[in-house]
């Protein structure tokens, strides 16, 4: 076999291990976010714990919130562990948007809501795959 189709079968044999390599890491990126999680937020108004469900579809996330001040569904961004969402919700000063950034590691969650007039910081672990 010459050197040629030697290095030929090696760049094939890479490209192929590269591409398991990079669907493998999507897979596990989705399947360590999708899941059912009980969120701890420390709103402006106090502690409050809100459960959320978030699905994963390719780089896409959707899913619902639900906690004392009602549900709301939302559709964002994943990219590696990190899930960017935006849901609308009813506060005491009326209707709002909701920013939402957090990093998941294993079955913790870790990140930030804007509400708009404050950032509140929030943890979470998830309760069902």
């Amino acid at each position: 076999m010459s050197h040629l189709a030697s290095a030929g079968r090696a760049v094939r044999v890479f490209a192929v291990v590269a591409f398991v390599s990079l669907v493998t890491a999507a897979g596990l990126a989705q399947s360590t976010v999708a899941g059912h999680w009980t969120l701890n937020v420390d709103s402006p108004q106090g502690a409050m714990s809100v459960a959320m469900v978030l699905a994963v579809e390719g780089e896409a996330v959707k899913g619902s919130v639900s906690s004392e001040m009602g549900e709301s569904t939302f559709k964002g961004t994943l990219t590696g562990s990190e899930v960017s969402f935006s849901f609308d919700m009813s506060g005491s000063q009326g209707p709002m948007t909701v920013k939402t950034k957090a990093t998941v590691t294993g079955d913790e969650i870790k990140g930030e809501m804007d509400y708009g007039m404050g950032i509140a910081s929030f943890t979470g672990k998830r309760t069902e795959p």
